[in-house]
């Protein structure tokens, strides 16, 4: 494992707390491992008393006898440094800022990969995480446990998305957390327009429920990745960040044009009938009359080059390699993205407006795998106490356009454990 008296040093240039020259760096360090170690010799000492109170306000009693290891933590939701503490056996550990503020706390559980760890990073997402000098890596990943979510108020279906009123969500299913921060410039300041993926698919599926009389469902094309990248580039473009490309309302006319789809033969010819339960065919007249111009180069580069077609969609690979071909498209200095399954990455680029790919696996809305533009997000927390600790207990509610109800809408990673995330930012 990362065992890092180097690393710390990184750590403190990533969080904006470099000092000039080695001596005040060194210093630094000393400083903060002496808070540690009296934290930690603190609570040895005062065990008895800690779990005594602990367990008067917790159904799930903390039964440990000792400290078993601790290390130097930097909590990335509140900006601080703290403790991570080991206590004996399988009897959980705790992490808590310097200042006696609890921000984990679990009174089972042993993580091995922490035991020869001097520094490592926490987060209420990520968990616990190493940086690379790139980015932030998770020890390994954990087993994820498959669990019911279901519809609260203001929200439109059950599951972790679709949720149109915060507010309303929030006093149902989180009535003690208060508002801390709002990130949502991509939106008001860029004056955001979602697109869903009905209007970007060339093609569509009709599916009959009556034996081929009727056709009254449609489907969209498997294009949810290229809706997000097009997504996420319009809205780059509206707040600044790579100006040389065309705003949405830059159409192309794709009623003819979409003859020359490699794809056409195949899905842009279909019938209906009696017997016949779905067929393919183009899609509506107004929607390829005003069909975007960024998509259409994104969606002509996915055909081409990665063999996209209406059923297969995208990686996540493939999906990266749209937005660098794109950037170069336009001659304005070509981007290349980077990738992680970490919040934490991606957390500043959204603080500052730029949009972010989210490729989601798990989800109960989405049924499985989806993408979607992430946009900004919201933190949320409330705080208890435990004797002397304060603790805090974090939350993060992310706003995206989804590619499907047409609008900005908010989606809750805390509800469901089995979310896995892959992150492509700029």
């Amino acid at each position: 494992m990362k065992k890092i008296y180097t690393m710390l040093l990184i750590g403190l240039s990533l969080i904006g707390l470099c000092f000039i020259g080695g001596i005040q760096a060194e210093a630094k360090e000393v400083t903060l491992r002496n808070s540690c170690e009296k934290i930690v010799d603190f609570i040895k000492t005062h065990l008895s008393e800690f779990k005594e109170e602990y367990n008067k306000l917790n159904e799930e009693p903390l039964k440990a006898v000792g400290i078993e290891g601790y290390s130097l933590v930097y909590i990335i939701d509140s900006n601080e440094y703290g403790v991570y503490l080991d206590f004996n056996d399988n009897n959980g550990y705790l992490v808590s800022s310097f200042t006696f503020d609890l921000h984990a706390i679990e009174t089972e559980g042993d993580i091995d990969y922490l035991k020869n760890v001097d520094f490592t990073y926490y987060s209420v997402v990520d968990g616990f995480l190493y940086h690379d000098g790139t980015s932030y890596q998770k020890y390994e990943k954990e087993a994820r446990e498959a669990e019911m979510v279901y519809k609260y108020n203001g929200q439109i279906s059950s599951g972790e998305a679709e949720i149109y009123n915060m507010e309303n969500y929030m006093a149902d299913r989180y009535p003690s957390y208060n508002l801390v921060n709002t990130f949502e410039e991509a939106l008001h300041s860029g004056k955001y327009i979602p697109t869903n993926m009905l209007e970007t698919s060339y093609f569509i599926k009709k599916v009959s429920n009556d034996g081929g009389y009727t056709y009254d469902h449609v489907q969209t094309e498997a294009n949810c990745a290229l809706t997000a990248d097009f997504n996420v580039m319009s809205s780059w473009k509206q707040m600044g960040f790579f100006d040389k490309f065309p705003l949405k309302t830059v159409t192309k006319d794709m009623r003819e044009k979409v003859k020359e789809d490699p794809n056409y033969a195949v899905y842009g010819t279909g019938t209906g009938g009696a017997g016949i339960e779905s067929y393919w065919t183009t899609n509506t007249e107004s929607r390829l009359q005003y069909m975007s111009e960024l998509y259409y180069y994104a969606r002509y580069y996915a055909v081409a080059a990665k063999k996209y077609t209406p059923e297969s969609g995208l990686t996540t690979t493939h999906a990266k390699e749209v937005i660098t071909f794109c950037t170069n498209q336009y001659v304005g200095g070509t981007i290349y993205p980077k990738t992680s399954t970490n919040f934490s990455d991606i957390m500043d680029r959204l603080q500052n407006g730029r949009a972010v790919f989210m490729g989601v696996s798990g989800s109960q809305t989405f049924g499985g795998d989806h993408a979607v533009a992430l946009l900004g997000y919201r933190q949320y927390s409330y705080k208890s106490g435990v004797w002397i600790f304060a603790q805090t207990k974090t939350a993060y509610f992310y706003m995206i356009d989804d590619g499907r109800t047409g609008a900005v809408t908010y989606f809750d990673p805390n509800c469901n454990s089995k979310l896995s995330y892959e992150f492509i930012y700029a």
